[in-house]
């Protein structure tokens, strides 16, 4: 199917409006003929689904709008050199970037290009990768200026860190910035605001990454990085025999989520926790389907909690279940505040619906004295007629 970049989907039916460059490069390198199926992004969230019409026309068949990503991601980045920078654009907007921030670091180096081009780019990749959130540009920011607005947006916030770190854990906030420095790393006095302003150093290469590796690789570590990230790759640590080769419940559980039957999953898991009550390992094997597999934050939550109940305070993988309760707390209260907010909103429509047939009940009294007076009216005009026919004999 062939994909273009249209910027006003319009209604089911209509043609849509292409521009110029958009147009030829469908009719000429594509070479799109009537019949075709062609896909069309709006870059804001919208998917269009057309076929082309005689006379290089593409007519619109569905519409439909994808919502915004849950977990925003933002690229703060100092400019490579511009063959480098063309292919960093790209494929940090097939990563998803929600938008891309050019950096001013006391060590850079680069200049940046007319912001047509880089946005004619982006444009390329979102429709390669289907994209359809064209990443927003931002004008360049020195460091502190950048620091302020993302804290103002609340995002969280990482730099990429050239010396070995822990994962940071994931926090409650929904927007995710990755700051990375220019070819020569951030400054002493940067790194200091950077920790200054809550920043966490994010290691996520054993070596040292040049800057456009840097900004991919991160961009795509912090999208991973959550609740199934620090179980995959933390609570494995230190982990001796598995308790899955114990359990025949835990055992048949696992084959059924390895082939997609996670409800039947469950079950199984839950058996085992209501035979082994006391025993860890099954807490946790629930919590990890329910968090990672059937995205239930509030059992995953709460199988979490049995199981640093039932560990003692040496355990080693304590630490990184501590980080996912504090990110699963997050996500539990972001849909209790969510339901709060759809009750509220539920009761206003209640209330609305209550004066509305109130209103609709004086309507239709006032409807039923009006035509009790047109039936008095019709019935005296009668009689008027009636009296004026019997004086003309």
């Amino acid at each position: 199917m062939h994909r273009v970049f249209c910027a006003a989907i319009s209604a089911v039916g209509t043609i849509a409006a292409l521009e110029e460059r958009e147009k030829e490069h469908l009719f000429r390198v594509f070479r799109a003929a009537p019949g075709d199926a062609v896909e069309l992004l709006d870059g804001a969230g919208k998917i269009a689904d057309g076929v082309v019409l005689p006379g290089r026309e593409v007519q619109i068949e569905t519409v439909r709008t994808v919502p915004e990503p849950a977990v925003k991601l933002h690229l703060v980045c100092a400019l490579p050199r511009r063959q480098k920078l063309d292919q960093l654009l790209k494929q940090a907007a097939e990563l998803g970037a929600w938008s891309i921030r050019p950096l001013r670091c006391i060590r850079s180096v680069a200049e940046g290009d007319p912001r047509e081009r880089w946005e004619l780019l982006l444009r390329e990749a979102c429709k390669q990768s289907g994209n359809p959130f064209l990443p927003r540009l931002y004008p360049e920011e020195k460091l502190p200026q950048a620091l302020v607005r993302l804290r103002e947006e609340g995002a969280e916030l990482y730099y990429g860190a050239v010396t070995a770190a822990p994962p940071p854990p994931p926090g409650r906030g929904r927007d995710r910035a990755l700051l990375i420095g220019p070819e020569g790393g951030f400054a002493p006095e940067e790194l200091a605001l950077l920790e200054t302003q809550g920043a966490k150093p994010f290691h996520f290469a054993p070596y040292i990454l040049r800057l456009e590796t840097a900004a991919v690789c991160g961009l795509a570590a912090l999208r991973m990085l959550g609740a199934a990230l620090i179980a995959a790759g933390l609570l494995t640590a230190g982990c001796g025999k598995s308790p899955v080769e114990n359990n025949p419940l835990l055992i048949k559980g696992a084959k059924l989520r390895d082939s997609g039957e996670l409800e039947a999953a469950r079950r199984y898991f839950r058996r085992a926790v209501a035979l082994h009550p006391d025993e860890p390992t099954v807490h946790l094997a629930l919590a990890q389907l329910c968090d990672e597999s059937l995205d239930d934050p509030l059992e995953a939550l709460y199988c979490y909690r049995n199981y640093r109940q039932l560990t003692g305070g040496d355990d080693p993988r304590r630490e990184a279940v501590d980080r996912i309760i504090a990110h699963l707390e997050g996500r539990v209260a972001e849909k209790l505040s969510g339901m709060d907010r759809l009750r509220r909103e539920n009761g206003e429509l209640k209330q609305q619906l209550e004066q509305l047939t109130e209103r609709n009940r004086k309507v239709e009294k006032m409807m039923i004295r009006q035509q009790l007076l047109l039936n008095r009216m019709n019935a005296e005009l009668t009689a008027v007629k009636r009296n004026n026919s019997e004086r003309k004999r």
